[in-house]
């Protein structure tokens, strides 16, 4: 079929459909192609063009031609022209009014038009004569033996009234490994597996409609069930109406849709959970493959042990009793080994691959230090097709595994895992709240004194400062076997935060058993101090005490008295010790107008600094992000509490300028530390209530975003409901505002009455942090475990977030991991440690990474 010394003229809206027939007649050697694009200006060329066209494609629709008369004027206007009508996918064409326009043109088609729908009818379409309206008889021989070869899609030709496939091409042999005459005279549904009559008639009814149909079908191929998609196109020869047909393999669409899949789902998996181990069967038995399991060799003893298996049977336990000396050395050089066929004779002296005889096998080193030869073993017993993308995806699970026990080592190193602080081997912040709390509990009923010293040391910011952090480092060290050796077995001394300590006197103690160990440690404490650098050091100490239950019969309010007490030995001169009473609580006055000048001051002086604490993701048990917090270190004080400054900051004002600061510095961190380790950290800062009554709140932050260079949706504003609020309504215009600037929300403190379903409702927010109370109680109140569970049902009803704040034990963590919670924080991790620090788990996290 050519098109030599005709010329064509092309007139459609579609690009694409222009561009499939230009295509077309230029392959075919037509003389000139001309295109219109509107019908005007199809007219055009047809009045007025010195050409004469041969052939002219012209388009149907409510734009073009919209009726048959309007084809009968072109037909009467242009002798001897054929005509090619393309149906626009907006018009809605009748069986009837296809069968009455297919008398009057040589070629109809649907867009969108293909390359196959014209090859399909352009045989018939080339030899139609006008004058006749009629087919005319076409050579089905000379189609097949050109047109029908061609192409290199698998292809059958298909009896309309008998539905046998008459004839396919070579494609279709080489695609599915059939002989021609075992495809001849087969009933194309049946094959296909199109049991249902009514479904064979649907695809006659569209095909009689359009002239084009598309189906996913089962092809059966022996004892193969091959997925395929059929594109039907309806063609004319010799007067007979055929089903030309494409037969387009989907098998690997399909393969390579659920391996992509499952390449992601593999980064997901929990190694702890049981579900993770059903998914990963699901992924082998797909695959063809028969175990996967994770073991561990102890290089010093030389044991093995079993870390996780989802294997389907007991292959794991065989493997262990048995060695593998030359899988074991190749592990030690190479990340990775593989044998795709005939693992059992390539290594004949593995007894496990030699009695299983395994076939395909894999192995990963999966060790994250020099102790421990950590193995992923993965095969099968007969041979694996796709065995490279399956080596890519198991390389994935393997770095995954790598990278979850890396992560957990660190964690498990970090003093927040152990109950003592690692520089001073005194007990941690963690440990000392949850003894003081059981101590409390005992005392309840047994009437036994409590006290609880609270110990800074004086002007500690200054050595730091002066002299270096390793020598406050020894300094810390010296002060915590003071402590020791002055409380020994009355109680137990805790490192609680900075230069902060906290005792616990709650042994065979009484007033005078509490002000002698007081008296003494400072006594101690004002002695030099020999240092490692063999130089020695003056300092003093300030004690703050209360007795439980005089001052306090919880926790929280013992400490916060001992803090108050300690801050008035501070202004009464230092190294003293100082009981609370209540007339702390009327000269308190006096002290917060002497707090507020500090504070002032302090803000001048750039001693308000900003602690980190980190946000882990609850599945990967990642850094995903940081809560700032605001701390003040005083020169001479030392570090002062937030609950005491931040009241007295929002009486005063103060809280305008410390708030944007802490906002200011926790930007220019996130910023450093996105840059530097390369990873989509996120920052949190409160926003205290008092700080949205400020009208230019949001330019301010604005600012601060542009200064920085931060982009704002990393930048999250955690609020509570507080009746410090000066108008609701005007509080939530702010939030409003705050989204508007691209900024989250979060809501703080959640379930404590604080933030109520109808606050929920009204405020932007994406995410919830749950208060530590009840993430304490896991285990121990049934009724606050009801509401955790359903603040957290609610919550993923309504797509919001969820932050556990005061994680702090494993089991905490397990029961919201199984809750579905998204993110923790808590000393289980971390606790808010300052920007050097920080900084410095970054790094370790940035070269586990690179090691593993």
């Amino acid at each position: 079929m050519t098109f030599l010394n005709k010329n064509i003229l092309i007139a459609c809206s579609d690009k694409k459909d222009r561009l499939q027939f230009f295509n077309y007649f230029d392959d075919l050697d037509a003389e000139k192609i001309f295109t219109a694009s509107d019908y005007g200006q199809m007219n055009d060329l047809l009045s007025h063009s010195e050409e004469k066209f041969d052939i002219l494609a012209f388009e149907i629709s409510t734009a073009w031609i919209k009726n048959l008369e309007k084809i009968k004027q072109i037909i009467e206007a242009n002798e001897n022209l054929k005509l090619i009508a393309v149906v626009s996918s907006k018009m809605n064409m009748t069986p009837s009014q296809h069968a009455e326009i297919e008398k009057y043109v040589d070629g109809l088609f649907y867009s969108p038009v293909t390359q196959q729908e014209l090859l399909a009818k352009g045989s018939a379409m080339n030899t139609r004569a006008k004058e006749q309206r009629n087919h005319s008889i076409v050579e089905l021989d000379d189609f097949l033996g050109l047109h029908f070869q061609l192409t290199s899609l698998p292809k059958a030709l298909i009896d309309t009234s008998t539905h046998q496939i008459i004839e396919v091409n070579d494609a279709f042999v080489n695609e599915f490994k059939i002989k021609n005459k075992q495809s001849k005279g087969q009933v194309w549904h049946q094959v296909c597996q199109l049991k249902n009559q009514s479904d064979v008639e649907k695809v006659h009814a569209r095909l009689n409609e359009t002239g084009q149909y598309t189906q996913n079908v089962g092809f059966e191929v022996g004892s193969k069930i091959i997925p395929v998609q059929l594109n039907f196109y309806t063609t004319v020869f010799d007067d007979k109406t055929y089903y030309l047909v494409e037969f387009v393999n989907q098998s690997e669409k399909l393969f390579y849709e659920r391996f992509l899949k499952y390449l992601s789902q593999i980064t997901e998996l929990n190694f702890e959970q049981k579900q993770s181990q059903q998914t990963l069967q699901k992924m082998l038995q797909w695959m063809g493959l028969d175990f996967c399991f994770i073991v561990n060799n102890n290089l010093s003893n030389q044991n093995q042990k079993l870390l996780w298996d989802s294997s389907l049977n007991n292959y794991a336990e065989y493997y262990i009793g048995c060695e593998h000396d030359f899988i074991d050395r190749k592990l030690k050089t190479d990340l990775d080994f593989d044998i795709e066929k005939g693992a059992n004779k390539d290594i004949p002296g593995d007894e496990f691959l030699s009695f299983y005889g395994v076939s395909s096998f894999m192995a990963f080193n999966c060790s994250i230090d020099n102790e421990n030869q950590v193995t992923l073993v993965v095969g099968s017993i007969k041979n694996v097709h796709k065995w490279n993308s399956f080596k890519i995806l198991f390389g994935q699970l393997a770095l995954h595994y790598k990278q979850t026990m890396a992560f957990k080592a660190l964690q498990f190193s970090h003093e927040s895992e152990s109950q003592y602080d690692v520089l001073t081997e005194l007990m941690n912040r963690r440990y000392i709240v949850k003894r003081i709390e059981q101590s409390i509990d005992n005392n309840i009923h047994s009437h036994v004194g409590l006290a609880v010293l609270f110990i800074d040391l004086d002007r500690f910011k200054v050595i730091n400062d002066s002299l270096g952090h390793d020598v406050g480092d020894d300094v810390l060290v010296k002060i915590a076997q003071i402590l020791k050796n002055n409380v020994q077995d009355y109680g137990v001394a805790a490192r609680y935060a900075g230069d902060e300590f906290l005792v616990l006197l709650d042994k065979q103690v009484n007033q005078e058993t509490v002000n002698e160990i007081a008296k003494n440690i400072l006594i101690d404490a004002a002695n030099p101090i020999k240092l490692n650098n063999g130089s020695e050091i003056k300092l003093t100490l300030s004690i703050g005490g209360a007795y439980f239950p005089e001052h306090g019969s919880t926790v929280s309010k013992l400490i916060k008295h001992a803090d108050i007490a300690l801050y008035n030995a501070k202004l009464n001169g230092k190294n003293r010790f100082t009981i609370y009473n209540n007339t702390l609580d009327g000269d308190q006055a006096k002290q917060s107008e002497e707090m507020v000048r500090n504070l002032q001051a302090a803000i001048e002086l750039d001693q308000i600094e900003v602690y980190y604490q980190p946000k882990i993701n609850a599945s990967t048990e990642d850094i995903m992000g940081f809560e700032a917090l605001v701390r003040w270190e005083h020169p001479e004080l030392g570090i002062i509490s937030p609950g005491l400054f931040i009241p007295l900051a929002e009486q005063t004002d103060l809280i305008y300028p410390i708030g944007l600061l802490v906002i200011e510095k926790a930007a220019e961190c996130l910023k450093k530390w996105q840059k530097q380790y390369k990873i989509p950290l996120t920052m949190s800062v409160n926003l205290s209530p008092i700080q949205l009554n400020d009208k230019d709140l949001t330019s301010k932050i604005s600012h601060i975003i542009d200064k920085t260079g931060i982009h704002p949706k990393h930048l999250d504003f955690e609020i509570t409901e507080s009746e410090k609020f000066k108008s609701v309504k005007d509080a939530l215009l702010m939030f409003k505002k705050i989204v508007n600037l691209g900024c989250t929300l979060s809501i703080d403190d959640f379930g404590t009455g604080h933030s109520t379903l109808d606050y929920l409702r009204k405020i932007p927010a994406k995410t919830l942090k749950i208060d530590q109370v009840f993430v304490k109680n896991i285990g121990l109140s049934p009724d606050d475990e009801a509401i955790l569970d359903a603040t957290i049902d609610m919550a993923k009803r309504v797509g919001h977030f969820i932050v556990a704040e005061g994680v702090e034990t494993e089991e905490q963590r397990q029961y919201l991991t199984n809750k579905g919670c998204d993110y923790f924080q808590g000393y289980l991790f971390c606790r808010p440690l300052p920007k050097k620090e920080i900084e410095r788990i970054l790094l370790q996290r940035e070269e586990i990474l690179k090691n593993n």
